[in-house]
């Protein structure tokens, strides 16, 4: 085996430890915007449902995890929604639905970015596989 080649077999392995790395990353950021959008998703569920409903009204209230109780509307024009940083705003049913709806465009187009990148890093650890398995057999001609 020459420098060169060691050198080679060196380098395609610790790509190949780079792109597992950024595998595992990819997938944990995916499974985080998916858990996000079932969220907003069931939220948007809850917003369509009340739409509906009159002040006063009892319905079943998800409130995740396939699990729901029996909750009496108090307003059925209004909903406080969370914007962050510990920020609730109030707003219409129509004006939270229309803000949902544009999370969950915003969070469907990033997973698909996600998805895409992933992907091509699965390509790329593919090919780097391919040359590793390439090199060695070369190599093992060499020793023969």
């Amino acid at each position: 085996m020459t420098s060169e080649q060691e050198n080679l077999l060196r380098r395609v392995y610790a790509e190949q430890q780079i792109a597992s790395t950024t595998i595992e990353r990819k997938g944990q950021q995916m499974l985080r915007v998916k858990a996000y959008l079932d969220n907003y998703r069931v939220g948007l569920l809850v917003l369509e449902e009340l739409q509906g409903k009159k002040a006063g009204e009892e319905m079943l209230m998800n409130v995740g995890g396939e699990i729901y109780v029996h909750a009496k509307l108090v307003d059925s024009k209004k909903v406080t929604r969370h914007i962050g940083k510990d920020i609730s705003i109030e707003q219409n049913i129509t004006e939270a639905k229309k803000s949902i709806e544009e999370i969950i465009s915003s969070l469907e187009k990033q997973y698909d970015a996600l998805a895409q990148e992933y992907q091509q890093i699965l390509g790329w650890s593919s090919n780097l596989g391919t040359q590793f398995q390439q090199l060695a057999a070369e190599m093992k001609k060499q020793e023969e």
